[in-house]
């Protein structure tokens, strides 16, 4: 994945991110961009992860932040559908991944 595509991705997504991974999840852009410099793995790490655990390609991603942990939401489609998978922005380990997108 190029850097300008990564770029335009994480702005798409740090701008729908209140809307992903639910409202419990919800967070302020500050909060969540803060939360994505701190994070020990890139965006295109998680994305790159995302995309090889569902074999399909990213087409959105985002910062959740919930009582401190911050998850890094990739949306795909590919041979199995929408899949959407959330990956710890500290471990880089998937914690959470399920068919459909998210509801905005």
């Amino acid at each position: 994945m190029n850097t300008k595509f990564a770029t335009s991705l994480a702005l798409v997504g740090l701008v729908t991110a209140g809307a992903l991974y639910g409202t419990a999840f919800a967070a302020g852009p500050d909060q969540e961009a803060t939360a994505l410099q701190s994070a020990k793995i890139s965006l295109s790490q998680a994305v790159a992860s995302a995309e090889q655990q569902t074999g399909g390609r990213a087409y959105d991603a985002g910062v959740a932040v919930k009582g401190g942990q911050t998850r890094i939401v990739v949306e795909t489609n590919g041979p199995k559908g929408v899949q959407t998978v959330a990956i710890d922005a500290q471990s880089g380990q998937v914690v959470d991944s399920h068919s459909g997108g998210e509801t905005d």
